[in-house]
């Protein structure tokens, strides 16, 4: 059988890097980055824009109008960009294996989005930030084998 194919996820509300390496897990190749910028911006700010349809939504529940709802509600949109290209890579089966390694909160969220069929290709999830670490430096947080 031939080596498992893995996918490294290394997120934070505003950014991610998504590696792809084989079983012995020597070299990672960096596959993609993700920004949000909205999720890196002030409450306030955000609450300020409601004509930005990035911005959050100026109709729904009453915690969208709250400056730090529609924070929260820009880092669930990120999660979802995330977890939507995770299910790419299943359909397209470019991975068989997946290690997420995210804040607990942002962590959480993914987990609450992540369809059955890439849950089922989860080997490990890591509730740390790693996100700023450079590539040579996440060899030695992320364990792999």
């Amino acid at each position: 059988m031939a080596d498992k194919r893995l996918w490294i996820l290394v997120a934070n509300a505003s950014r991610a890097r998504l590696f792809a390496t084989d079983a012995k897990a020597e070299k990672w190749d960096l596959i993609e980055q993700f920004q949000h910028d909205e999720s890196r911006t002030k409450p306030v700010d955000l609450f300020n824009q409601a004509d930005n349809p990035n911005a959050g939504t100026l109709h729904g529940p009453a915690s969208e109008n709250d400056p730090n709802g529609r924070r929260d509600l820009e880092h669930d949109r990120f999660a979802r960009e995330l977890s939507a290209r995770l299910d790419k890579g299943v359909d397209s089966r470019a991975f068989d294996e997946l290690v997420i390694a995210a804040p607990p909160t942002f962590l959480g969220k993914m987990r609450g989005l992540l369809s059955t069929r890439v849950k089922q290709r989860v080997r490990l999830d890591l509730a740390s930030d790693f996100s700023s670490l450079p590539e040579r430096e996440l060899h030695d947080r992320v364990p792999l084998l």
